[in-house]
């Protein structure tokens, strides 16, 4: 279960092709280790920031072969297991750029560029030098529009990593304890993955009691008490792509609207992701989690935040936060083989807030959960009683 090279060959002529009808020389595709999909898209390698930083820039000027430039000591290895040939230390940029930006350097050329928003500026003035007359535009859109509708084998090895990450959660409810600290809670299940031969996507995300009020927060050495909300979004990633599901534990003692507003929000989320298909605006999603939340007094506690940027989701895949994002003012058509995380976030309740997570594939024909837990176990499962 792996990409082939053949299927890395493929994107990279259809980011080619896109590239032509657009009437750019060149597009200069920029990643790094902690948002590694537009350039491990091409290449299937993905950087590790050890003692110097991660960078990792795809470079393609018309038909010539791609070049890839990485941090010298991730160049070893990428020169042993990336397909492209030329692959080089970004050590040398004096040298190695106008080399490499020669067969356009001279004349007035329009060059793409991709994860500008991440780019350094120092990289970018480098590449602005080796080719001084060109025009630089922004265009993610060009590799995005490719990464949102994924192939059969991504899809396969994005439920591989939903199936271990059923498996961290599965665990996890049995295994946390009042007493525990949130640091403690982030090993638990960071230790259940590794032992499933599964990297780690992004940041484990632990909250617990006040802190549950939180849209995002870092583990700390906070106790868990009884009666708390312990919400835990976990992000594993198998051969590079990325899994984003996550549940909120309800430790013993709680009170029992805590309980009456974790399993309302179970049956909410539960309905919307069945009601996924081709067609559907993206918006449906909100306005479904909204209208199954109104009935049980919960809509107010979920409205403020849902309005915010993800609010009720996002696309995943290679990155664990991907374009485009669901929320209450998206406007775009789900697809066939886009795999979106749904999410529901509930704040200032009871106890504190909670989330839920699953990650889903839109299928020909209705919706193919990835993440299963969550759909099948009972609305109460994570209560601890």
């Amino acid at each position: 279960m792996k990409i082939t090279v053949a299927e890395l060959k493929q994107r990279t002529e259809n980011l080619r092709r896109r590239m032509r009808s657009e009437g750019y020389d060149a597009l200069v595709v920029y990643s790094d280790e902690y948002r590694t999909g537009h350039a491990s898209y091409i290449t299937n390698y993905k950087p590790i920031n050890v003692i110097e930083e991660s960078p990792q820039l795809v470079i393609l000027i018309g038909d010539r072969e791609p070049v890839v430039l990485l941090g010298r000591l991730n160049a070893y290895a990428a020169k042993d297991q990336c397909w492209i040939e030329d692959i080089r230390g970004i050590h040398r940029p004096y040298t190695d750029l106008p080399e490499i930006f020669a067969p356009i350097a001279g004349r007035n050329s329009k060059i793409g560029l991709i994860g500008k928003n991440i780019l350094p500026f120092e990289i970018y003035e480098q590449v602005s030098e080796a080719a001084p007359m060109a025009r630089f535009d922004s265009r993610d859109d060009i590799m995005l529009d490719l990464r949102k509708i994924k192939s059969e084998s991504e899809i396969a090895l994005m439920e591989r990593a939903a199936e271990i990450n059923d498996e961290v959660l599965r665990q996890a409810v049995k295994l946390i304890k009042v007493g525990m600290t949130e640091i403690q809670v982030a090993g638990v299940a960071e230790s259940i993955a590794r032992n499933l031969n599964a990297d780690i996507g992004s940041a484990t995300v632990v909250m617990s009691g006040p802190n549950t009020k939180y849209p995002a927060w870092r583990a700390t050495d906070r106790k868990i008490e009884p009666g708390d909300f312990v919400m835990l979004d976990f992000n594993p990633a198998f051969e590079n792509y990325c899994n984003d599901g996550g549940i909120t534990i309800l430790m013993p003692g709680a009170d029992p609207e805590q309980e009456r507003a974790l399993v309302a929000g179970h049956k909410a989320l539960k309905k919307v992701i069945t009601e996924i298909r081709p067609g559907c605006t993206a918006r449906s999603i909100f306005d479904t989690l909204l209208s199954e939340l109104e009935p049980a007094g919960l809509a107010a506690h979920f409205t403020p935040y849902a309005k915010g940027l993800r609010g009720v989701g996002h696309a995943v895949g290679l990155d664990v936060v991907e374009p485009p994002n669901l929320s209450s003012d998206s406007d775009f058509v789900l697809e066939a083989r886009m795999t979106l995380a749904v999410k529901l976030d509930l704040h200032d309740l009871v106890g504190g807030g909670y989330r839920i997570e699953v990650v889903v594939a839109v299928a020909d024909d209705g919706v193919r959960p990835l993440n299963k837990l969550v759909l099948e176990e009972p609305d109460d499962f994570a209560v601890q009683r």
